[in-house]
């Protein structure tokens, strides 16, 4: 009986194991002093080093030179009940934690001009399910992070407004698994077993721009900046191992145990605006306000091809542009500590159930949080945490290269972080 071509098998796997990744996960956990504002106000508080990555031009609002470190660690917990061809009924309760380094630098080399330098994740995203869950063959475990490295640049052109820039040196990576199913000539769609391990890396250049104002000095503060999107050239292979199907009879055939092609694909980080204001109410209370914008609707389609350039798989992705809002609150306890408040919404790239996936079971968000930062000589430590609420969501699809998927997922998420500043 003939044997079915490993080649095959990674396509018709690949096609189905990178469809739910199409761009990864927006984060924003690279401050920890904003993360207790829910990042309303970004990059103009002046109150850490992390303008560089939000808006460079917010670099002109810390008065002395330092550098920071950071830590936040991102938990997401979900519940997944339904069904799927190859796995019948079931629920999946799937938890992961991942911890973001973040560090950030300024350099003031004089009353008009600072110097930045940033490390931080932009992008990212991390789902484990256990073996054998229901939808094995839709999701395993994903993982998908970028790395910027940004020097920056920041210029007052006048007592009132700055400008900004950084370029951003983005690293791209991705692993993805899942067990394996596919087309079999003349059986059609089967269950096949083992596991397809995909992954790819990249590195592009991208950039950010920023401009600030403030009308009234040390008072009221605007802000705007623009981040580019970095398109990425993944590079990478996909590796079918260990799959059988069943024959008429129980036959059992080997259909390419541990086979591996290699694959290529673009992928764009999407560009996004953000708008920013700050207001000092009194020496103990500051509010602040935060609009972002994310071009997520260019994620249309995610084609895949071999290294010949032959089509492995033509997805369908069809995001929507995003906007993330959030307020904010600082108060100045004393001389040595302040505490902080804040509130977030955050839109769902995913239009429709038919749309989502195991991988990305993306739903709105709202965001509470708190903070506080503890000073002493040239020292401050940094403290945060947010609790995310997730709007239950259906992810249904099927019949379409695939097999049939349909599950209600419902999800929260904690955010805590800490750092530390030292100024010289």
């Amino acid at each position: 009986m003939k044997k079915i071509s490993s080649a095959l098998v990674a396509a018709a796997v690949l096609g189905f194991s990178i469809q739910a990744n199409a761009a990864g996960y927006q984060l924003t956990e690279y401050s920890t002093t904003g993360l207790g504002r829910s990042f309303a106000g970004a990059g103009l508080v002046g109150d850490d080093y992390s303008a560089v990555a939000y808006n460079p031009a917010g670099m002109s609002y810390t008065t002395r030179s330092g550098v920071q470190l950071g830590l936040s660690s991102v938990g997401i917990r979900s519940t997944a009940k339904g069904y799927s061809t190859f796995g019948g009924e079931g629920k999946e309760s799937p938890y992961i934690v991942r911890v973001l380094p973040h560090g950030f630098a300024q350099y003031r080399l004089n009353d008009r001009t600072v110097l930045g330098l940033g490390i931080y994740t932009p992008f990212g995203l991390a789902t484990d399910y256990k073996n054998g869950w229901f939808g094995k063959t839709h999701a395993g475990r994903s993982e998908i992070q970028t790395v910027d490295v940004s020097p920056a640049l920041s210029v007052n052109v006048t007592d009132s407004v700055a400008l900004g820039a950084s370029l951003n040196l983005q690293h791209s990576r991705a692993k993805l698994t899942s067990e394996v199913e596919g087309d079999v000539p003349q059986m059609g769609r089967q269950y096949l077993g083992g596991k397809a391990y995909l992954r790819g890396h990249d590195t592009s250049l991208g950039y950010t721009l920023g401009a600030t104002w403030e009308p009234v000095k040390n008072k009221t503060r605007l802000g705007v900046s623009y981040r580019s999107k970095v398109v990425h050239d993944l590079r990478g292979k996909n590796t079918v191992s260990d799959t059988m199907v069943t024959l008429p009879g129980g036959i059992m055939m080997d259909t390419g145990k541990n086979s591996t092609i290699n694959i290529k694909t673009k992928i764009t980080t999407p560009e996004t605006v953000t708008l920013s204001a700050w207001q000092r109410l009194t020496d103990k209370w500051s509010v602040s306000a935060t609009a972002r914008w994310t071009r997520w609707s260019q994620f249309k389609d995610l084609n895949i091809y071999d290294m010949t350039d032959n089509p492995v798989s033509m997805t369908n992705e069809n995001w929507r542009n995003t906007w993330f809002y959030s307020l904010g609150a600082d108060y100045q306890y004393c001389k040595n500590l302040i505490f902080r408040f804040g509130a977030a919404y955050d839109q769902s790239v995913v239009k429709g159930p038919e749309y989502r996936t195991a991988r990305i079971p993306d739903g709105r968000r709202i965001w509470t949080s708190l903070g506080a930062s503890y000073m002493k000589n040239n020292w401050q430590v940094d403290a945060g945490y947010a609790h995310l609420f997730v709007k239950d969501v259906k992810a249904e699809h099927g019949n379409a290269g695939a097999s049939d998927y349909s599950a209600k997922y419902s999800s929260n998420a904690n955010i805590f972080s800490l750092a530390v500043q030292y100024k010289f």
